[in-house]
């Protein structure tokens, strides 16, 4: 299973914080960190700037579809950003803490 982060984009505080501890108390993210942010894009043909916050979770590739379809139900944008990165390097023990609290 290989190791990726997850790159949720949200609304606030509040919704970041919500979606992490679901993925985090579901096994589906072993770790889930969040940050503010300001972005920059077009919506629906318009130009927008919004401080998000950016939410990033450790898991492994298997549990993706899982955590779509959590996003997707969790998440008040029409079209959530949900992104996975593979993971090039991952110290041992941080790799076996990874995969032993994903099993639950």
């Amino acid at each position: 299973m290989e190791i990726v982060t997850v790159s949720i984009t949200c609304a606030s505080g509040d919704q970041a914080q919500r979606i992490a501890q679901h993925l985090v108390e579901n096994r589906l993210a072993a770790c889930a960190q969040t940050h503010p942010i300001h972005s920059t894009y077009v919506w629906q043909g318009a130009m927008e700037f919004s401080a998000e916050v950016m939410l990033t979770a450790k898991t492994v590739t298997a549990k993706l579809p899982q955590i779509e379809a959590a996003v997707v139900a969790l998440h008040s944008y029409e079209v959530p950003e949900i992104l996975a990165q593979s993971v090039a390097w991952c110290s041992e023990s941080y790799t076996a803490w990874l995969h032993e609290t994903l099993k639950g």
